[in-house]
């Protein structure tokens, strides 16, 4: 059997079909490694709010009880400092105020933000599993 001019441009045609087709397959691995990078993205840096947005809830809890602890004066049944003057009282309540009020405000802020992170994050996955 004799190479001919015919096989030669078959083979090249072949050829270059099957490098396009490479490449096209590259692209895709590209797509969803980006896809995976953002996804995997997403989650610690949602994760780190959460857990931040939960130790300033328990921290502030423990402020609510050590103020309330003295209010009642039943301090002897926690670790809280002697009781406090009125003023101080005052002054104490005023601001667990102003922190629950930020607090709150926070919460707020984080749970828009937790829903619109949720979206982005389902979109992510849906893209994610229509390129697979």
């Amino acid at each position: 059997m004799v190479n001919t001019n015919e096989d030669d441009k078959s083979w090249h045609q072949d050829h270059a079909a099957w490098v396009k087709e490479v490449e096209q397959w590259q692209h895709e691995s590209n797509r969803l490694v980006a896809l995976l990078y953002q996804l995997e993205r997403a989650l610690p840096e949602h994760t780190g709010m959460l857990a931040k947005h939960v130790l300033l809830i328990e921290q502030h809890e423990k402020l609510i009880n050590s103020h309330g602890c003295s209010i009642a004066g039943d301090c002897h049944l926690h670790s809280c400092s002697e009781l406090k003057s009125q003023q101080q009282q005052t002054e104490c309540y005023q601001n667990l105020s102003h922190l629950h009020d930020e607090a709150r405000q926070e919460h707020v802020t984080l749970k828009k933000m937790y829903s619109e992170e949720m979206d982005k994050f389902k979109s992510l996955l849906r893209k994610l599993l229509k390129e697979c």
